[in-house]
């Protein structure tokens, strides 16, 4: 449909009034002049476009149309990279020949909104040199799509001590079109320059938290002075999920109370593996006590299997927790393959005074190349005091796995048997679904699950519903929600009292909004109701419905150093006595460098078990909670010093203060010691109680774990030095190399001042050294054999340059045999003065190019390598080559053997 506007009787304008511009960049239309006087127009049209609309052609469109008639003008824009989706109109006006303006249109635009963020790590590789440097990650962001992006970026580095991850985060807004380098960075302390190699891993994310890049950059260490570290075992392995460290704690000094922890892990390599442990020992009062030695275990793994022996805890659809030994084998750095434990129930690993049973388990894990997994499990329980035994398969497999549907489904069976009378047999089954994606603007979830009242796991007789839905409107998001869990589970024998009948509903509709980059504001109204037979000695349900409201705003400052939590429960609900009650809960967190503040302040009933007491006592539930705490560090971080205060006021039980104080130092880099203590008060209008405790505790970091390598090794000393008079050997006029890197097996090694790299306890064998040209120098590739106990080698940096040449063959259609025409992949040797020789292969079109010393070279083909019915009959080419030139060694021409032609004469 045409648009006019702003025109004049006689002379007008018009084109479509609405472009649709989806992902082109070159967009055409048509603009019509209509000349209604009596008088032939002439002018241009000139136009108006916003910013990231460019022209094609030279403007403006000359224009020329009879009276009484009218004519289509072409024409074409530009949508370039700095375009705006929010971009609405845009404008063209038509001036006569005298450039006045004569007519104009409007025209709306919309622009299918386009997301298309990238991120680059512009040091994708890192060398460490010292201690006390700055180890700087440098990354560009760009934004290629049509909307501003308010993006997240996370820099995950090893942490302090070289164990566990330290994460930093950057938050940046980017117009359309827009780039911004960000850098990280982070001080290189002891214990990462300890590491051979690290990773650094980059990932940026949108508002919405959906990913939109990620990136490593790959750090190694390039001291001149360093131990040899095993390329096939990375150092991380030997602390997988381990502190490598150990602590030994008491509590409650000085009373008749004492008791004493033992507590660390650890892991260390043995033979060609990996052995790590973990201790948890707890010793209360006298020796004479039984102590209680939980989650400790020895485990041994090597060659992608494994062993442990000791404490044996697994979440798995059955919960497993005792003293047992489990077996594995490994399909990855985070996942096992095949995983099968016998384990005997026990919450001590010296055994328990009552008999829980015991249990078994298989369980397999397989995953192919496009992502879809299938993980099976397989357990046998024995459980005399619910006098019981069971057997149970849960099984997960993953149907769909593309980038914007995500689908598994899950499911179970079981056999659940009463040892009293073993015909009765009761079976189960359970199914589940987990669903989420996202279709244009719209993201959704929906994970549920059921199983029948005797199924043997962990979720025994449970309804569980978990529906989401949620759209993006610009940058604000809106979601839609329902939950519910429904837990109502049987036993053969039930010996237990527990609330059964337990039923949890939820609906709720939410808006999140981004005020500023580094502030939030969301709002959440929401359904809630809670049934249950919360008192197993009646027979009716008792049950809670509340409608509610929650305002909860988060903000930081520009440098994350200040965080505020605020959050607002308000509304009314039901109790389960029929009286509505209003309700009203708040929580407040301020943090800064120093300091934190929590406040908890809550007025009425918001779970049924409240409801519960509020009837029993008839008195409404007020609590009121204010914890500040300082925290400080002295003598140049050495020392950390932390007190607190909490009060808590409870309508039900009184009010109680807890003063807290806590000082750490560090004796050495590796040796901490803590002494803390508290103090409790508690009052009520009948009774008055009062505790103190004082503990202490001391932390030692174990050695590094280091690779053991088996047989013997030899410390080599390699000086480098610039090899002036060119003869090889380091004598008079020679000096070290102060500069430049060397390559020992692609290890990379910085040189220092003196020119002298130490590589110790490096395992006999053959070794490569190769270095770049740098500034002008190299070393021509060696190869050293380490079989003794101390060596030192020289090597000669000599001034080198380029060489270059290319070959030709010589080839004749109607005499040659037939040949493979290509120049590339041929050997082509190149000897110096010392009889050594080079050699280098050509290209596709048979050129070559190799760095060589100075000095005289004589260059010839492979001939011994040359392709079937090629030779080489001709002189070495000559050369000379000298540092800073470039060199040209002459054409090299091959030959190819000719076709024998048979001769025939005949007599007259």
């Amino acid at each position: 449909m045409p648009s006019f506007a702003q025109n004049s009787s006689e002379i007008k304008i018009s084109t479509d009034s609405l472009i649709n511009i989806g992902r082109e960049k070159l967009i055409s239309l048509s603009i019509r002049i209509d000349n209604n006087s009596d008088q032939d127009f002439e002018g241009h049209i000139m136009p108006v476009l916003p910013k990231g609309f460019g022209l094609v052609a030279d403007q403006p469109i000359k224009v020329k149309v009879q009276k009484k008639a009218h004519t289509f003008y072409p024409f074409k824009f530009l949508v370039l990279n700095n375009a705006d989706a929010k971009t609405n109109q845009m404008v063209f006006q038509l001036h006569d020949l005298n450039n006045a303006l004569r007519a104009e249109v409007k025209t709306s635009i919309s622009m299918l909104p386009l997301r298309a963020t990238e991120l680059i790590v512009l040091t994708p590789s890192i060398l460490l040199k010292q201690i006390g440097d700055s180890l700087t990650v440098n990354l560009l962001i760009r934004n290629a799509g049509n909307q501003v992006e308010e993006l997240k970026l996370i820099a995950s580095f090893p942490s302090d001590n070289g164990q566990g991850k330290n994460v930093l985060q950057k938050d940046i807004k980017l117009s359309p079109g827009m780039e911004q380098q960000i850098s990280f960075g982070k001080i290189i302390n002891r214990e990462l320059y300890q590491l051979n190699n690290f990773y650094v891993n980059i990932a940026g994310i949108y508002k919405n938290g959906e990913l939109f890049g990620n990136g490593i950059a790959y750090v190694q260490n390039a001291a001149a002075n360093r131990q040899f570290v095993s390329a096939e075992m990375p150092q991380n392995i030997l602390n997988r999920n381990l502190t490598n460290q150990i602590s030994l704690s008491s509590q409650n000094l000085f009373s008749d109370s004492q008791s004493w922890q033992l507590n660390g892990t650890g892991a260390t390599q043995l033979g060609h593996g990996i052995l790590g442990f973990s201790v948890d020992a707890y010793q209360w009062n006298s020796l004479a006590n039984r102590p209680l030695i939980s989650n400790t275990w020895l485990n041994y793994e090597g060659d992608k299997k494994g062993i442990t022996v000791g404490n044996i805890s697994e979440n798995l659809e059955s919960f497993i927790n005792g003293r047992g030994v489990k077996i594995y084998t490994r399909a990855d750095e985070d996942r096992h393959g095949v995983e099968a434990a016998f384990v005997q129930k026990s919450y001590n690993l010296l055994g328990d005074n009552l008999n829980y049973g015991y249990s078994a388990y298989l369980k397999a894990n397989v995953k192919d190349t496009s992502g879809h997994e299938l993980s099976s499990s397989f357990i046998f329980d024995y459980a005399p005091l619910e006098q019981s035994r069971s057997i149970l398969s849960a099984n997960t497999v993953s149907l769909l796995n593309k980038r914007n549907v995500v689908m598994s489904v899950n499911i179970g069976g079981g056999l659940s048997q009463d040892l009293l009378n073993p015909d009765d047999i009761k079976p189960s089954f359970a199914l589940g679904t987990n669903f989420s994606g996202n279709w244009q603007k719209l993201n959704f979830s929906s994970n549920n699950f059921f199983s029948t009242a005797y199924y043997p796991g962990i979720r025994r007789g449970v309804l569980q519903l978990n529906e989401r839905i949620s759209r993006y409107f610009g940058k604000h998001n809106a979601w839609l929600g329902f939950s519910l869990y429904n837990f109502d589970p049987a036993y053969q024998r039930n010996i237990f009292l527990f609330q059964r009948n337990y039923s949890l509903q939820r609906m709720e509709a939410g808006w999140a909004i981004p005020v500023k980059v580094n502030l939030n504001l969301t709002l959440t109204a929401s359904r809630d109701q809670e049934k249950s037979d919360y008192n197993f000695l009646q027979t009716e349900t008792n049950k809670l419905t509340a409608y509610r409201l929650n305002e909860s705003i988060n903000w930081h400052s520009s440098d994350f150093r200040q965080n505020i939590f605020f959050s607002m429960d308000n509304g009314f609900g039901q109790n389960m006595n029929g009286k509505t009650e209003l309700q009203l809960r708040l929580n407040a967190t301020w943090s800064n460098s120093w300091m934190n503040l929590n406040a908890y302040l809550q007025k009425g009933s918001f779970l049924l078990a409240e409801s519960y007491n509020t009837g029993l006592k008839e008195q409404e539930i007020y609590r009121l909670s204010i914890s500040p705490s300082f925290h400080q560090y002295f003598f140049n971080k050495k020392l950390r010093a932390e007190a607190g205060l909490i009060f808590y006021r409870d309508a039900f039980f009184g009010n109680n203060i807890t003063y807290t104080g806590k000082a750490d130092y560090k004796i050495t880099p590796k040796t901490a010691f803590y002494i803390s203590s508290y103090a409790y008060q508690y009052r009520t209008s009948f009774a008055n109680s009062s505790f103190r405790s004082l503990q202490a505790g001391i932390t030692q970091k174990l050695p590094d774990p280091r690779q053991h390598i088996p047989g013997k090794k030899g410390n080599i000393t390699i000086l480098i030095y610039k090899d002036n008079n060119q003869n090889g050997i380091f004598d008079a006029g020679d000096e070290p190399a102060n500069s430049g890197t060397l390559l020992v097996n692609k290890i990379i090694f910085i040189i220092p001042a003196n020119g002298t790299i130490q590589y110790s306890k490096v395992p006999y064998g053959d070794y490569s050294l190769n270095m770049p040209l740098q500034n002008g120098y190299q070393i021509m590739p060696m190869h050293i054999t380490i079989d003794q106990k101390n060596m030192k080698i020289n090597v000669p940096m000599q001034k080198s340059g380029n060489v270059t040449g290319r070959i030709a063959i010589n080839f004749n259609e109607t005499r040659s045999l037939q040949i493979d025409p290509s120049l590339a992949g041929i050997n082509i040797l190149i000897k110096g003065k010392d009889g050594m020789i080079r050699a280098v292969k050509t290209g596709e079109d048979g050129d070559y190019s190799v760095y060589l010393p100075e000095g005289n070279y004589q260059a010839y083909p492979d001939v011994m390598q040359l392709p079937e019915h090629v030779y080489f009959d001709g002189e070495p080419a000559l050369v000379t080559v000298k540092s800073a030139i470039a060199t040209i060694i002459p054409t090299i021409t091959l030959k190819v053997k000719e076709k024998k032609i048979e001769i025939k004469r005949f007599k007259n």
